[in-house]
């Protein structure tokens, strides 16, 4: 039987995608591999290999969005080190995953996180 609310929450998220700014969806991205990344720290600790791997591609996934978004014609250092930022990201993600290390997802959390609460503030 199908879970009549999915469709809703769905639905729910469709909109708020469809109506989001550019910059408010690329809080939701960072939010997404936040929470993919604690996900994956989950499943590591009870043993599910294949769901830390699936949570951990997917925050890759996001990362790489992420990386692709970064608007390289502002002048300044601000689009590099973003991209270095998110390739950073992306190393330890990587390396989670060979190894299924939470210390990893940890380094990457903690950069996302910065990045999530920098972006906050200058989106104001």
């Amino acid at each position: 039987m199908t879970n009549p609310y999915a469709s809703h929450k769905n639905d729910y998220l469709r909109n708020q995608v469809m109506s989001a700014s550019p910059n408010k969806l690329i809080e939701m991205l960072i939010e997404g591999a936040i929470k993919s990344i604690k996900k994956a720290e989950m499943a590591i600790e009870d043993k599910k290999i294949e769901a830390a791997n699936n949570e951990i591609v997917h925050a890759q996934d996001i990362v790489d969005e992420l990386k692709f978004s970064v608007n390289k014609e502002i002048e300044g250092d601000i689009p590099q080190q973003l991209i270095s930022t998110y390739d950073v990201v992306e190393q330890e993600l990587i390396q989670a995953n060979i190894h299924k290390d939470k210390n990893h997802l940890e380094i990457a959390l903690t950069m996302l996180n910065e990045l999530l609460d920098a972006w906050k503030q200058i989106t104001k």
